[in-house]
């Protein structure tokens, strides 16, 4: 090679190597860039997010955790909702209501009355699994989404 190519050459070379990239390590358990198990994406599924007052009127679409409670229209006859445990099998609902005003349906779904000093009111549960529709009332509910200890729950009135 002419004494004057080397030159070129060997910038050429550094140019070259210059423009190559380094491989990243995959995350675990899959490519590079793949997200962990551990990772949960941001922001909720759910139209309403969190807002559980945004059930007052019996319409909305929230992202509910074990524990949640919150107050649903009383022209329903429902009082309350409280949530349970979630499982694999489904999430757990409580309700109060007006006495002899409440009826259920839904997987396990049962209501008991009580009565102190002629003060009456109703309280059921239900087992809500994801994709089936259960009914309060005049009120129906569908979970959506359940992921560990997160579901997505809409409620329709009517």
């Amino acid at each position: 090679m002419p004494i004057l190519a080397r030159p070129a050459a060997a910038c050429l070379l550094l140019v070259l190597t210059g423009c190559a990239t380094t491989p990243t390590a995959p995350a675990a358990g899959g490519a590079p860039g793949a997200s962990t198990p551990d990772e949960t994406p941001t922001g909720s599924l759910a139209a309403d997010g969190r807002d559980l007052s945004s059930c007052e009127d019996a319409d909305c679409e929230i992202e509910i955790r074990a524990g949640d409670s919150f107050t649903v229209g009383r022209r329903l006859g429902i009082r309350q909702l409280a949530i349970g445990a979630l499982g694999p099998d489904g999430a757990r609902i409580t309700l109060k209501g007006s006495a002899g005003k409440l009826s259920v349906q839904g997987m396990a779904g049962s209501i008991s009355s009580n009565c102190v000093n002629d003060r009456c009111r109703d309280e059921g549960e239900l087992v809500l699994a994801p994709g089936e529709t259960g009914r309060i009332n005049d009120m129906r509910l569908d979970l959506i989404h359940l992921t560990g200890d997160r579901a997505v729950l809409r409620l329709t009135p009517g």
